[in-house]
């Protein structure tokens, strides 16, 4: 078994997943066994469960993400995550995989090493950007606002000075022809 704590996944969420699957709460389970990898995404035990409810399920695009880096995953489910994101690169992103891969099983490592030189050689897909470009990178050109908002109270302020104009008119024509009288 492996030893890393990074590699292992916590007990009870494991067991509540477990507990979600036999009532039979897949969804609940996944997003619960999904939320866990977002903060530990080197979790081995939970990849190799979320693969196989992928594969009860019939997914095997998903199956072949979860299962890419144990050793239960089916040749079937890697072809299908392959074909799902023929992009070498952004496979190898959605691994988010960062522990050291010799804590892999022996096919996983291989698979994770031709997956790397495949993502490097092709490098990333047209208009993939991994991060927003930093202040210091960006030329000096100002940044156009917009002018919706300012000119709608513009024009609610003059349309409301406007009614009160006419109001102050009106009144005061009122109080002139009383006086008149």
């Amino acid at each position: 078994m492996l030893t890393d704590h990074r590699i292992v996944a916590k007990p009870d969420v494991l067991a509540r997943a477990k507990r979600d699957l036999a009532q039979g709460h897949t969804d609940l389970a996944i997003r619960r066994l999904r939320g866990y990898l977002a903060t530990e995404p080197n979790s081995l035990e939970v990849r190799r469960v979320l693969a196989a409810i992928y594969r009860q399920t019939g997914n095997y695009a998903e199956a072949g993400r979860w299962g890419y880096l144990t050793a239960d995953v089916r040749p079937v489910e890697l072809t299908a995550f392959e074909r799902a994101n023929p992009s070498p690169f952004v496979r190898l992103r959605m691994l988010n995989f960062t522990a050291d891969p010799r804590h892999l099983p022996p096919a996983a490592q291989d698979r994770l090493r031709v997956l790397t030189v495949q993502a490097d050689r092709v490098g990333p897909p047209p208009g993939w950007q991994q991060r927003p470009p930093s202040p210091a990178q960006e030329p000096d050109v100002p940044k156009r606002r917009s002018n919706t908002v300012p000119c709608l109270y513009v024009a609610i302020a003059l349309t409301v000075l406007a009614a009160l104009a006419a109001i102050g008119v009106y009144r005061y024509r009122m109080i002139m022809w009383i006086i008149a009288l």
